[in-house]
């Protein structure tokens, strides 16, 4: 199953959601692949070295993707999950462009593995998640056709009024680019002042889940703290899995024998008489 997690407004617990998904996968073998245009984080606070990483992936398929592992570009953490480490957001020596800058070497990096990567990705997907941390999204960023062409894809947002309305007024945008075949989702980041069934109403997209701000998970996850005996029963972790396992249920409906019709993911299903609750609450 390929699966991307992004942000529309800030970066509600983006990458650390991404982590816990794959770490809490009810499979062995799922992969995390940064890919936030923003440069990566995970090799740093995981005390790795960048390299083989997603510049080394990008470089390996300028002429194409055939014969290519995704598992040769990927190093495990101490959570027992594998990463595509992406590189940091660094300058480059090239010519400044139409806007008087020069893009940076992830942006430069993520636009290659956008633009030749997406049958690697689906083909490493069919046995096994792959997790894709887009970072923020806008019209204009590179992760773009990565998120179009998971199977799902996960938008983090805050609770509260402005988070949920900037959400909301990109929606249709959202679900209408091009080449977008994915199912999207939200995951609610934090405690919401109102149901959920009232986000997903306002908005007009179900919720996959929501994630608490554990602070000691959040830790764990970041590579701040040692992953000692227990840690999946912290909040973060324990949400994570609840969206892992459902996420799991939903593709073996799709993929499994008999080739059951596919059950959404959602914590609870929208409220459409409900749409304007959580804008008009004070």
């Amino acid at each position: 199953m390929l699966v991307a997690v992004a942000s529309i407004k800030g970066s509600p617990f983006v990458t650390s959601v991404t982590v816990a998904l794959a770490a809490r996968w009810p499979v062995p073998g799922a992969v995390v692949v940064e890919a936030d245009p923003a440069g990566g984080d995970l090799a740093f606070r995981f005390g790795h070295r960048r390299e083989p990483g997603l510049s080394e992936l990008a470089a390996d398929t300028r002429a194409g993707d055939q014969g290519r592992d995704l598992a040769a570009y990927t190093q495990r953490i101490a959570l027992g999950v594998d990463v595509v480490f992406a590189p940091a957001d660094q300058l480059v020596d090239e010519p400044a462009g139409p806007h008087g800058r020069a893009p940076g070497q992830c942006v430069q990096v993520v636009q290659m593995v956008a633009r030749n990567c997406l049958g690697l990705l689906r083909r490493a997907a069919a046995d096994r998640l792959v997790v894709v941390d887009a970072g923020r999204l806008d019209w204009a960023s590179p992760a773009l056709p990565l998120v179009c062409a998971a199977d799902v894809l996960l938008l983090a947002t805050w609770p509260g009024v402005e988070a949920v309305d900037a959400v909301q007024v990109r929606r249709d945008r959202i679900l209408a680019l091009p080449g977008m075949r994915a199912s999207v989702r939200l995951v609610v980041a934090g405690r919401p002042p109102c149901p959920v069934e009232e986000i997903a109403a306002a908005v007009g997209l179900p919720v996959a889940g929501q994630v608490p701000q554990d602070q000691r998970g959040a830790a764990v996850l970041a590579g701040r703290a040692t992953p000692a005996w227990g840690w999946t029963r912290l909040e973060l972790p324990r949400a994570a899995r609840a969206i892992a396992l459902a996420l799991h249920a939903e593709d073996q409906a799709r993929t499994g024998p008999g080739g059951g019709r596919a059950v959404p993911a959602v914590l609870r299903p929208p409220l459409p008489k409900q749409a304007a609750a959580v804008v008009s609450r004070p």
